[in-house]
């Protein structure tokens, strides 16, 4: 199965679509599955939007993009999905609706629940793993959503992860892990004194393939665990190039995962000259 995979988004989840849809086009190859680690911007209501949200939005709309484009169906969205079959799973980063997502996720036991008025757009609970099939090919996906805190006077805040979920966490049976899907880093990966301990000792336990987690906003980041055995990437958040003429994507915005089992398999980054023509104020214009 191919799996494409972001990193924070901020709102552009329309656009993590048309670029799937894109790139299927372009290489006569079907996408089965998108990874979103994270700040996919998930705020039906724009009047809860926190203030660091709100201040992107109003130097870029797209921050927006969930509230515009996925509260209710509309013909000119549902068009731009219809180009591709996958669902796109996400984990919680620190810039969501928190109170919104927890009430959703109360009415399921499932590890998956629905978002979006397409039934497309799917947040991966913390702490429940979750295997995707495809045909014969199987992967399983742990998720870990929001960020550790770095105070201890503020860990109740809804930006960072829950006690209940740091239990699930605990209380987790053996499962064979092929994907460590979250927002925060490991403990000390990125930069010292930061990151998430849960996620430090979830790699030492289960030791998945592959680690894609954001957040940073660092660039591009691929490189061995000190397990031994993951893979970690840190994809570039799927923001504006606002140095450059007309604004186009940064690089190294998305990656592909060509996965058929735990040692048959391969990830690369998405290095194609189309995609500096998504630019930031031309790409909806010229999709809806």
């Amino acid at each position: 199965m191919n799996i494409a995979i972001f990193a924070d988004v901020h709102g552009r989840v329309l656009l993590c679509f048309a670029l799937c849809a894109r790139w299927q086009r372009e290489t006569g190859e079907h996408i089965d599955l998108i990874l979103q680690c994270g700040d996919l911007g998930a705020f039906p209501n724009p009047a809860r939007l926190d203030r660091a949200t709100l201040r992107y939005a109003q130097r870029d709309p797209s921050e927006l993009g969930f509230a515009q484009h996925f509260t209710q169906v509309q013909s000119e969205v549902a068009a731009v999905l219809e180009e591709t079959t996958c669902p796109l799973i996400f984990v919680r980063g620190n810039h969501e609706d928190h109170a919104w997502l927890d009430r959703l996720e109360a009415q399921t036991d499932a590890a998956l629940f629905a978002v979006d008025a397409y039934q497309r757009v799917w947040c991966l609970k913390t702490g429940v793993p979750y295997t995707h099939r495809v045909g014969d090919e199987a992967l399983t996906i742990l998720g870990v959503g929001r960020i550790g805190p770095k105070d201890a006077h503020k860990a109740a805040r809804a930006q960072y992860i829950q006690p209940a979920e740091r239990e699930r966490l605990r209380s987790l049976e053996h499962v064979d892990l092929d994907i460590l899907l979250t927002h925060d880093s490991a403990q000390d990966f990125v930069t010292r004194g930061y990151g998430m301990a849960d996620i430090r000792l979830l790699l030492d336990r289960y030791r998945p393939r592959y680690h894609f987690y954001g957040h940073t906003g660092k660039p591009l980041d691929v490189r061995p665990d000190a397990n031994s055995t993951t893979t970690s990437c840190k994809l570039t958040d799927l923001h504006w190039d606002t140095r450059a003429s007309g604004k186009p994507l940064e690089a190294s915005g998305m990656g592909i995962l060509r996965w058929h089992s735990r040692t048959d398999q391969r990830f690369a980054v998405v290095d194609a000259a189309w995609w500096r023509e998504y630019t930031m104020g031309g790409w909806i214009g010229r999709r809806l």
